[in-house]
């Protein structure tokens, strides 16, 4: 991604992303360590299994109200560098030439199609390192 063509504001939807990132992590080794603390005979043999499910269960909603937030914040991002491309200012249209309507409307879709796959690019890169990094956590 190139730090010019990036809108200022995604830093921050970058920077909370990567709090999540964190937080899924301790999540992981606290969904971990309740299975095992869980697990155990004289453990789970005093709260019985409904205490039990109903511990791994409220794990699971946090994972879940977690993941919920970080799509949230994708999307937000979206949002985001979709309304800069917008702001942006659009490039000097050549108005001497008398031309049919029809041909300046194909001329139109034509210069926005790259602007469009540039943005898409940017937020599927996002989304593809988001993806990469939250598989790799789920191997370990």
């Amino acid at each position: 991604m190139d730090k010019d063509k990036m809108p200022k504001d995604l830093d921050v939807f970058l920077s909370l992303l990567g709090e999540i990132d964190i937080i899924k992590n301790q999540l992981g080794m606290l969904d971990k360590s309740t299975h095992i603390t869980l697990s155990q005979d004289n453990v789970s043999a005093v709260l019985g299994n409904s205490e039990c499910f109903r511990i791994l269960k409220l794990v699971e909603m946090l994972n879940a109200n977690i993941s919920a937030v970080n799509g949230a914040l994708l999307g937000a991002a979206e949002i985001v560098t979709t309304q800069c491309t917008f702001d942006e200012p659009a490039e000097k249209e050549d108005s001497d030439e008398e031309t049919d309507p029809d041909d300046e409307n194909r001329g139109e879709e034509k210069k926005d199609a790259p602007k469009e796959k540039k943005d898409n690019e940017v937020i599927t890169n996002m989304l593809q390192y988001f993806k990469e990094r939250f598989e790799g956590n789920d191997r370990k």
